[in-house]
């Protein structure tokens, strides 16, 4: 990193980018995406790369999802009654139902999946500070949105998966003071279920997606030409890669949910129904301290790890001429064409260009853009640059020498060269001066004939590979510059052209750059760029779909095992009111002095509902002897009571008593013969019309 630091580590090092903290450890694990990318490259065209295009892929599988979720309503039934049978009935018709059901799984897994890549690329990449915070920190809620909809779409079918998701979405919620009887003894038994709860749940998973879009739209609300869906032939592969785990691994339910069941073991989507294994293991409000803690932690990446803010482009009012090619091209819509506010000059226009420094990158693209360079970046003036070049090449001239000159993007493998930025010089590119900038977007078509015009042997441009520029664009733009489709372009002849070219190169391809920046200098022709065979990329897309298949399906049932305590377990639940009486004490002959003498009542009667009180024995033995207040602000509500106690396996006497009156008195007496098991948990449940009912 000494080498870097040597050479980018002023103007040019972070030109177009925010210094953050720990660059050094991302760069190093950018290196696996750019490694995995020059694998793949050797047998697919970036086309058909789906981990260059993370985002698009992401959006592609929620689509599908999206669209297979509206199809399944047509089988699906909303009631905890009819839930289960509804989703198992799908699997009866393997290439309608269930092809869509399966489709719908996968694509939600692909989802998240892709989603994640494309979060952990920006992290490596640092494309997350200043102007980008909106998209860190829009993705970052993204994510947790889409996470939400599946973890509740897995209640909907209300197997053992939904089961577990209820109990601890209920275990999450009862730490809040939102409910005044706990979520959680509803999920205790079967028959204490409400139906009309299930049908929220769904309701509530119809209206997410709506969040979820509004989300995305802020996400992408700062990228101009944003690609919200794959094209044609990334979107084959997509389809056809779900398709193909589709039919292979058809997405199965679990067992029936059995509320008194326990410490069942079943496959689990691992890409949503992570949490059970912590939750299970955590209190509902150490969850929630994870959850609020770890996402706070995420979502202040832009300002916790930034170090240093990159200053802007600026527009020079007096050299706008109104053209509108920065406010086309740049890749952030950070330019808009305002009215010029008073004319600055004789030929003055009604426009001029704006920049706002909040949605600003500092990639220099619009410098490129701009002919008249009414368009800049203050801490990477080009004019200066320009001189600066002029002068290197002025000094070789009179030295007897003809150097070539090398525009070097910062991102790319130019970004590891040990450069001299006063005189241009690299020990690794002797015969070169070497001009680093913050990407290839940045570079001037003038600067180019400039430089030739002065004396260069040869102009050689290291730029990003397309696919993984940290601006997106600028590899693009600078292609049809100086394929002169795109203004302002490049203006030499022929001949004058065969003395420049560009080399797609990331950071980890240093000695690609040495080799080929000799071979310019020795005038050896270039080789042809050879595209991989059809056959080896149709070869590598399967592959590849296989590979992405199988990491998705195997992730999406992944054994698991509920704990549970040793032995069997009983709860003893109810909800009753205490009884209203009247409740007298006697004042103390201190309380009675302090007050006036018409008042001084020796005994005092108040009117309140009584707390209720539970004793649960077992065998003769006292397990249980508490009181449960009223609830309700003004302690007037009914009682609630959640007892769980963990007994030995076989059977026992279990006798519960109830009282509800301000007296010492039990008013309402259960005692039976119970077996337990270390499977099933068995419930004694209390209430006023039914009285004690077993499950």
């Amino acid at each position: 990193m000494a080498a870097e630091g040597a050479g980018l580590a002023g103007e040019a090092a972070h030109g177009g980018e925010a210094s953050v903290r720990g660059e050094a450890a991302l760069r190093l694990l950018e290196r696996s995406f750019l490694g995995f990318d020059r694998v793949l490259g050797r047998a697919l065209p970036d086309a058909l790369n789906p981990f260059l295009q993370t985002g698009a892929v992401a959006l592609t599988a929620l689509f599908v999802a999206t669209v297979t979720g509206v199809l399944l309503l047509f089988w699906y039934r909303p009631s905890v009654y009819l839930a289960y049978d509804s989703v198992a009935a799908m699997s009866s018709a393997p290439w309608s139902a269930g092809f869509l059901r399966s489709l719908h799984r996968y694509s939600s897994d692909a989802c998240i999946f892709f989603g994640l890549v494309h979060a952990l690329r920006l992290f490596f990449e640092r494309r997350f500070s200043g102007a980008r915070w909106v998209a860190w920190v829009t993705g970052v809620l993204s994510l947790g949105v889409l996470w939400l909809l599946g973890w509740t779409g897995y209640w909907l079918v209300w197997d053992v998966r939904g089961k577990y998701v209820a109990i601890e979405t209920a275990k999450a919620l009862d730490a809040l003071p939102i409910f005044a009887d706990p979520m959680g003894r509803s999920f205790l038994f079967d028959e204490g279920i409400n139906s009309l709860l299930f049908f929220v749940v769904f309701f509530f998973h119809m209206l997410v997606p709506l969040a979820l879009a509004f989300l995305l739209w802020l996400h992408l609300t700062r990228t101009a030409r944003a690609r919200f869906l794959t094209r044609a032939p990334m979107t084959i592969w997509v389809l056809g890669s779900l398709a193909l785990l589709s039919v292979a691994y058809p997405a199965a339910s679990a067992e029936r949910a059995q509320m008194t069941a326990r410490a069942e073991s079943f496959s689990m989507d691992w890409w949503y129904l992570f949490p059970l294994a912590l939750g299970q293991r955590l209190s509902g409000g150490a969850v929630w301290t994870v959850c609020l803690v770890g996402g706070a932690l995420v979502g202040a990446v832009p300002w916790s790890l930034r170090k240093r803010a990159p200053r802007s482009a600026a527009v020079d009012p007096a050299r706008c001429n109104a053209c509108e090619q920065c406010y086309q091209d740049c890749p952030y819509e950070a330019i808009s064409m305002v009215t010029r506010e008073e004319p600055v000059r004789r030929e003055s226009y009604a426009l001029e260009a704006r920049v706002d420094p909040a949605k600003c990158v500092a990639c220099g693209i619009c410098v490129a853009s701009c002919n008249s360079i009414g368009t800049d970046l203050p801490a990477f003036p080009l004019l200066e640059q320009r001189k600066r070049v002029a002068s290197w090449l002025e000094h070789a001239r009179q030295d007897g020498e003809q150097p070539g000159v090398a525009f070097v993007c910062a991102q790319s493998a130019g970004g590891a060269l040990e450069i001299d930025p006063k005189t241009g010089l690299c020990a690794e590119l002797p015969g070169w001066r070497v001009q680093a900038g913050p990407c290839a977007g940045w570079v001037h078509a003038m600067s180019i004939e400039r430089a030739l015009r002065r004396g260069a042997k040869q102009v050689l441009i290291v730029s990003c590979p397309p696919g993984s520029c940290h601006f997106r664009e600028g590899p693009e733009f600078l292609g049809q510059r100086l394929d002169g489709t795109r203004g302002p372009a490049l203006r030499v002849q022929h001949e004058v052209r065969e003395r420049i070219e560009v080399v797609w190169l990331d950071r980890t391809r240093k000695s690609e750059l040495v080799r080929a920046a000799a071979r310019m200098l020795a005038d050896r022709p270039r080789p042809a760029t050879v595209e991989p065979p059809r056959a080896l990329a149709g070869v590598g897309s399967v592959a590849l779909a296989l590979l992405v298949s199988a990491i998705i399906g195997v992730v999406s049932d992944w054994g698991y095992t509920a704990p549970a305590a040793p032995g069997a377990e009983l709860v003893v639940t109810f909800k009753h009111p205490g009884r209203q009486s009247d409740v007298c004490r006697t004042r103390s002959e201190e309380e009675l002095e302090r007050l006036p003498r018409h008042m001084r009542q020796a005994e005092v009667c108040e009117r309140g509902r009584a707390p209720v009180r539970l004793r649960v024995s077992v065998d003769g033995a006292r397990v249980v002897d508490e009181s449960f207040a009223p609830e309700g602000i003004w302690n007037d509500g009914a009682s609630v009571a959640v007892a769980p106690l963990s007994v030995p396996a076989g059977e026992h006497l279990v006798r519960v008593e109830i009282g509800d009156t301000h007296d010492d008195e039990w008013a309402h007496t259960s005692e039976q013969s119970i077996a337990f098991d270390e499977r099933a948990r068995r419930v004694i449940a209390f209430d006023r019309a039914s009285g004690f009912t077993l499950h």
